[in-house]
């Protein structure tokens, strides 16, 4: 290829050239907005109202042009927190019911620690993901385009 020549970008699939990368795509379908309303009315006595709205608003081809997104880790810190309450709990229902026995409570115990070990794992793995999984999926997003005449995706090349 020449050192002049230009790159086309056109569509493997219908040969369009009216083509855009998935982060334009994203980001021009992506826009803020906010609105003060007010409003008079009538309710055996005059009522003034007003009101206050922000939010963001979304096109369709923003929204499957979107870029890969990160795992939280809300699940596995909920769970971390929760689990020595929620790992006992049956068998403390268990000991109210049936009475108080040893193994319902070591039963308790080692169902709580179980859960601690599965957010541990839970934590790890979703840090993991984001610091080596995710990085690579944010660079391959970068590099598609989408068609914008029949809407595929494709990597230009």
């Amino acid at each position: 290829m020449e050192e002049n020549s230009v790159m086309q970008y056109s569509c493997p699939t219908c040969g369009s050239q009216n083509t855009q990368r998935l982060s334009t795509a994203y980001m021009s379908g992506v826009s803020q907005f906010s609105a003060v309303t007010s409003g008079v009315g009538w309710a055996g006595a005059p009522v003034f109202g007003s009101g206050w709205t922000s939010g963001t608003s979304q096109t369709q081809l923003s929204k499957i042009a979107a870029p890969p997104t990160k795992k939280s880790y809300r699940n596995g810190l909920f769970l971390l927190f929760l689990a020595p309450f929620i790992g006992p709990a049956p068998f403390a229902l268990l000991e109210r019911i049936s009475g108080v026995t040893p193994v319902y409570e070591h039963l308790a115990v080692v169902f709580g620690i179980l859960l601690e070990i599965v957010a541990l794992i839970w934590l790890v793995s979703t840090f993991t993901f984001n610091k080596t999984v995710w990085p690579k999926l944010c660079r391959q997003w970068q590099l598609h385009f989408v068609c914008l005449r029949c809407g595929q995706i494709f990597v230009s090349g």
